[in-house]
């Protein structure tokens, strides 16, 4: 039974408000699949003249994430008006060969594409990087998705960050900088948290290595996706709306944008489920507070 939260009080009203970005998932995207529910709300902001915009830390493009979407019933113009992912943002300096390191060959740490056996991450696709399989030929470690090898060599998920730590200690200690393109924690698979790049991220930077990160909290995707979509629009009519305190809200307020943390659902209820935390104390934990609260974006229930 999960603990219930009394936020009617800090309930925001999306008429104050002409932009509205949107986390996926723990906002419309869950463990279980879309909610209807929140996506047809999504399309009432549109019909009400707003503007909506997906903003996701995956290493996935945009493209990629408009196709994927769209299979699923999220559609471009319907549901939502543009996104941006972290992904994204970093195929754009990688394809360009400015990632803000030296070097251009790249070593990579975990599984390079999700469920694919490329090992070229996707993002590094024709692009002036070159993979290696050696680490001690590389210019820098590029986080792939964090998975380990059965006896068969077959890659599986895990949710304790100790079990990456003595691979990540060797690596940190060649004194190279890891490129993480996407900063979430930990990701839903099957009912599971599993260990995700973030973590990975984390890890290495409190073993003192260097991390160059695209994505949330970093407030320069909120000012790029501010910048490509809704110029015009003052900070103050922008509302962030996410499910996890340390990237959705933390990086919308350094960005100046006001945060929503929505509750039922996604990261914020899990870890309070998991550490017996009320909603205060997670806030307090977490050293994050938001603008508003939402138990959950739509009215009807998610599913």
């Amino acid at each position: 039974m999960r603990k219930q939260v009394r936020c009617d009080y800090y309930m925001v009203n999306v008429k104050n408000f002409d932009c509205i970005i949107v986390d996926a998932y723990g906002v419309f995207n869950f463990g279980q699949g879309i909610s209807k529910a929140v996506i047809d709300t999504f399309k009432s902001w549109i019909e009400q003249g707003k503007k909506v915009f997906i903003l996701s830390n995956t290493t996935a493009t945009n493209e990629g994430t408009v196709r994927s979407y769209e299979k699923k019933g999220v559609v471009k113009g319907v549901h939502y008006t543009d996104l941006l992912t972290s992904g994204q943002f970093a195929f754009e300096d990688i394809q360009a060969g400015n990632l803000p390191l030296a070097g251009k060959k790249f070593y990579v740490f975990g599984t390079a594409n999700f469920k694919k056996t490329d090992p070229v991450p996707a993002i590094f696709a024709d692009s002036p990087y070159e993979a290696v399989a050696d680490v001690e030929r590389a210019d820098f470690i590029y986080c792939g998705i964090p998975q380990l090898k059965d006896e068969q060599g077959c890659p599986y998920d895990s949710t304790n960050v100790k079990d990456f730590l003595p691979q990540v200690k060797t690596l940190v200690k060649t004194g190279l900088p890891l490129v993480c393109a996407n900063p979430d924690l930990t990701a839903n698979e099957g009912g599971r948290f599993v260990v995700r790049q973030g973590t990975i991220a984390k890890l290495w930077q409190e073993l003192d290595g260097k991390v160059v990160m695209y994505g949330k909290p970093d407030p320069h995707i909120f000012d790029a996706l501010v910048a490509r979509y809704c110029a015009d629009t003052l900070k103050d009519r922008i509302l962030m709306v996410g499910d996890t305190l340390r990237t959705d809200i933390k990086g919308a307020q350094a960005a100046g944008i006001k945060g929503a943390l929505v509750i039922e659902g996604g990261v914020t209820e899990y870890e309070m489920q998991r550490d017996n935390l009320s909603l205060s104390e997670y806030i307090v934990k977490e050293g994050v507070t938001p603008n508003y609260i939402y138990d959950r974006v739509t009215d009807e229930p998610l599913f």
